[in-house]
């Protein structure tokens, strides 16, 4: 999983600080930072768990073929699941 990290963010010019907070001019609030690699890594993650999701939601199978549909989605579910 991502690490998170707490971090300071001025509210008026939008500079992040992660060690601490501005001792002058600005108006910082807290906010919580990811590495851009890691919300990447999720972010495609997320995508590809998401379309089977969706795909399991949305197709009919044919009266006859529901078992075939299920064990082919199954089978893209555990491919995606190794690539993650």
């Amino acid at each position: 999983m991502a690490e998170i990290y707490e971090g300071w963010q001025c509210i008026g010019c939008g500079k992040i600080d992660v060690d601490r907070p501005c001792i002058g001019i600005c108006q910082d609030k807290r906010v919580a930072l990811v590495l851009a690699g890691d919300f990447n890594r999720l972010e495609a993650r997320n995508k590809l768990l998401e379309s089977i999701v969706r795909r399991m939601a949305l197709v009919r199978p044919h009266p006859n073929s529901w078992e075939r549909s299920y064990r082919a989605m199954q089978a893209e579910a555990v491919r995606m699941l190794s690539e993650c």
